[in-house]
């Protein structure tokens, strides 16, 4: 091979280009499909400071809240057995389950209205998995294996005793933590003493708490431990409909674009950006916001604390990357606060919310339902109609009640004739939570009847005198 061609040929020992976020590719995610793992580095300043104290309170109150006794149960408690759910003193059953579109719309419309007004704050400051993932499990990894340009020369090196103790101690306490998270879940579902008689006792007299506990353990030290950020870029569909919610009056994280170009570490001349890539390192998404408002942004406001600092070193005034709207960032002026998104959001939720207010305050103790029974809709004996029907009462209230039942007729027409009913138990013990059913029957001769008319059955609850009337349709042929 002559020297001409061993000069042409493939450069050797040459670094590897360094790959930086863009806009049209997922930073986490290598060209060849491999998962490229994020180390955010760690930040201080005063968004972080309240974001420290958010999550303390969000997770005080996650455990505490099974261990709060309202009315004899737990502040929220949901008993899927028993088909009820106890929420701050109020008992729900199967009968009131649609309350829940209600409460679901009121909440689903007042977060719409969050982000329109202020963007991704739930995801930044309260959403669940940034509290856990940033709030406990990342700070304990940066306890344990150090800073991130340590934990990232630690991991592209061979295995040493070193690497090994630490991953080993990382990953033990993950999967305690996830252990620990895992039963205060289950204690929602479960109440905390009884959950405790389950951990103590033998796992197969308490197989569902077992499965429960293991399977969440499992999924919880799945996700924090190596799933992270994949959550809010794969499945979690709130960033993609961060693009309808927003507009150019929404206050979101952005990076100020006249101020900062051009960037430069050197010369006076150029932008404040001194192009140092401290808010890329600092990313718990691993985008670079100078790009412009991302869908993997999560607003945790993780990089304006990070340029600020950079800011004081520099000596140039803060907020080169800061809140703001659009409107401030490209036209410096006031956003919009009050805007027809808002209002349409705002009604919306809070329709949701009055019904579901509404109907809680006014529904019954109890629930009464009559059906046709079992078979032909009428029997004709010996010129006699007879209808029968099932009378289902379901109490509600935390303590057994007496119901008594009286029924009546109205005949279809002035020249009917309305039929004897018989009650097969006019007065009905029904225990706390619990259901009775009766028969009803009503008899009328061949005849009278001339066509279908209603027949009324009314409840009566003897503790609250309150009354619920039912009506189903006395047939023939």
């Amino acid at each position: 091979m002559s020297s001409t061609e061993t000069k042409a040929g493939p450069p050797r020992d040459r670094k590897p280009k360094r790959r930086l976020p863009d806009l049209n590719t997922v930073y986490t995610i290598n060209d060849d499909g491999s998962r490229n793992f994020l180390h955010p580095a760690d930040v201080k300043g005063r968004f972080q400071l309240r974001k420290n104290v958010i999550f303390a309170l969000l997770l005080l109150i996650y455990a505490g809240v099974p261990w709060i006794p309202v009315g004899g149960h737990p502040a929220v408690h949901i008993d899927l057995p028993g088909r009820t759910a106890y929420l701050l003193g109020n008992t729900f059953t199967n009968q009131d389950f649609y309350l829940l579109f209600f409460l679901v719309s009121g909440v689903g419309f007042g977060l719409f209205v969050v982000t329109s007004l202020w963007g991704r704050i739930w995801c930044g400051y309260a959403c669940p998995h940034t509290v856990f993932l940033e709030g406990v499990y990342r700070k304990i990894e940066r306890l344990i294996e150090g800073p991130r340009d340590v934990r990232i020369k630690r991991n592209l090196g061979p295995l040493t005793s070193d690497k090994a103790w630490r991953k080993g101690v990382k990953h033990a306490a993950f999967v305690l933590l996830a252990f620990v998270n895992a039963h205060i879940f289950v204690a929602y579902f479960i109440p905390p003493r009884e959950l405790l008689t389950a951990m103590t006792g033998d796992p197969h007299e308490h197989w569902a708490a077992f499965v429960w506990v293991t399977v969440w353990t499992g999924l919880l030290y799945f996700n924090f431990a190596w799933f992270r950020e994949q959550l809010c870029l794969v499945i979690c569909p709130y960033g993609r409909a961060q693009s309808a919610l927003v507009d150019a009056d929404t206050l979101v994280i952005g990076y100020d674009e006249k101020r900062g170009e051009p960037r430069s570490r050197k010369s006076e001349d150029g932008g404040d950006c001194i192009d140092c890539f401290r808010c890329v390192a600092v990313c718990p998404t691993g985008i670079d916001i100078r790009n412009g408002l991302q869908m993997e942004c999560v607003g945790c406001a993780n990089c304006i604390d990070a340029c600020d600092d950079i800011m004081d070193r520099v000596d140039r005034p803060r907020g080169l990357i800061r809140y703001d709207s659009k409107v401030g960032f490209e036209e410096g002026g006031r956003r919009g606060f009050f805007r027809p998104r808002v209002f349409v959001y705002g009604v919306l939720g809070l329709i949701g919310l009055g019904v579901f207010t509404g109907s809680m305050l006014a529904r019954s103790s109890f629930e009464v339902h009559v059906l046709r029974a079992r078979g032909l809709p009428y029997t004709l004996d010996k010129g006699e109609i007879r209808n029968v029907y099932n009378l289902r009462i379901q109490n509600k209230g935390e303590v057994s009640s007496v119901y008594f039942l009286t029924a009546d007729s109205e005949p279809g027409d002035a020249a009917a004739v309305s039929p004897d009913l018989v009650l097969a138990q006019p007065r009905l013990e029904v225990p706390s939570l619990g259901d009775a059913t009766t028969s009803v029957i009503a008899r009328l001769q061949r005849s009278d009847y001339s066509d279908g008319f209603p027949v009324t059955i009314a409840v009566t609850d003897s503790a609250t005198g309150r009354s619920k009337t039912v009506e189903l349709t006395f047939r023939g042929p």
